[in-house]
């Protein structure tokens, strides 16, 4: 097999800080590259790290101009990215019965997406970015990945491979706690000698494909701890949107159910209301407990709760009870016995976009709502 040695240095350049690779010989490269991408041929990878908001209409010319600063060839193949190049630079080498794979990782995921879905809050991912620089935490990046094999590829195989890297790049992201499948801005780059006998295959099968994806996998994830670019935990309050449920509807469902009470102003138990969905929004035990109901909701969804047949859940058969004891628990350590009480009464009725959801769901907003209106008038009960 080939020896796919590769020569790292950092570089200082028109501003930018640079990582110029050099490989010990000229390869093929398949790339989405900026600089040079498709078919290429190169020994030379340029990254250029720019600044967290950067905008130029025309990116090639910082990246033409810090080749010619750096007296770097001209068929060199470039990545930019907003990651600290000399922080998160990763490389990491894997073998399986067979070629020696290497991985180039530069990673960060401010703006990480899953695949399909809209980014509708690039604002404040920006602003807080911004923030994170100014306190040395991590700011914007992308993910830049050059795999490379010692073994010739066929047109075939580096498709393949660059099909390989992906799914390697989401699974390195998925043992961090990311969701999402990548960031909008990821570029790839498919390298292998050229000439010699090449191989026809490069899938997740091939013991190319797994060294291959093995390497791109730990230096993705080894990048983005470099960075401390981890998920962001969040309060079950936000999990909820996912679901279409606002706390606006909540207290609507809530109101529903309401017996009124001449001595009581409305508005201040709807205040009550909000200030105790706030509060319970930053307890770990309820967080843990609607989380656990959101979670399962979505694997009922995909029919992944053992012992339901194929479209069982959605049925909500009589035999799931563990959703209910959710909900009763849910309610019980908000408000006791009386919060038991005010479950079944919401159990019973599922009153406004509770009656909507899921079996999950619908237990656990029951346990939410009943629990803390049952707090509330004990509150009240005991002011008079």
């Amino acid at each position: 097999m080939n020896d796919i040695s590769a020569d790292v240095t950092f570089h200082d350049s028109m501003g930018f800080e640079v990582a110029v690779i050099r490989l010990n010989q000229e390869m093929e490269v398949m790339s989405s590259a900026m600089k040079n991408g498709g078919d290429h041929r190169t020994d030379t990878f340029v990254i250029i790290e720019v600044p967290k908001l950067y905008d130029h209409e025309e990116p090639l010319q910082d990246m033409d101009a810090v080749l010619a600063d750096l007296s770097l060839p001209e068929q060199a193949v470039g990545f930019m990215t907003a990651a600290e190049i000399r922080t998160v630079l990763t490389v990491v080498d894997s073998q399986y019965e067979g070629p020696l794979c290497k991985s180039i990782v530069t990673a960060g995921v401010s703006n990480r997406v899953r695949a399909g879905d809209i980014i509708t809050d690039m604002p404040e991912r920006l602003r807080k970015s911004v923030e994170r620089a100014k306190t040395r935490k991590r700011g914007m990046g992308t993910i830049n990945i050059i795999a490379i094999s010692s073994a010739p590829l066929s047109a075939e195989a580096k498709m393949n491979a660059a099909i390989v890297v992906t799914e390697a790049k989401t699974a390195g992201m998925q043992s961090l706690g990311h969701p999402e499948t990548g960031t909008t801005s990821d570029a790839v780059a498919i390298v292998s000698p050229p000439g010699g006998e090449r191989l026809q295959y490069c899938g997740t099968g091939t013991s190319v494909g797994i060294a291959m994806a093995r390497a791109t996998r730990e230096a993705v994830a080894i990048s983005l701890k470099s960075r401390e670019d981890f998920p962001e935990p969040y309060s079950f309050i936000k999990a909820l949107e996912d679901f279409d449920v606002t706390p606006a509807q909540l207290w609507d469902s809530a109101l529903e159910l309401y017996i009124p009470n001449p001595e009581w102003d409305t508005e201040e138990l709807r205040t009550m209301f909000r200030s105790s969905l706030d509060h319970y929004g930053k307890d770990i035990n309820v967080n843990s407990l609607v989380m656990a109901a959101v979670l399962l909701e979505q694997w009922g969804a995909q029919d992944k709760i053992y012992g339901l047949g194929q479209g069982e859940f959605a049925r909500d058969p009589v035999h799931l009870i563990a959703d209910e004891m959710l909900g009763m628990q849910l309610a019980q350590y908000i408000a006791g016995t009386r919060g038991l009480f005010e479950f079944n009464r919401f159990d019973r009725h599922k009153p406004g976009v509770i009656g909507r959801m899921g079996p999950f769901i619908d237990d656990i907003l029951c346990g939410l709502v009943g629990g803390i209106m049952s707090s509330i008038y004990t509150k009240k009960f005991e002011e008079e």
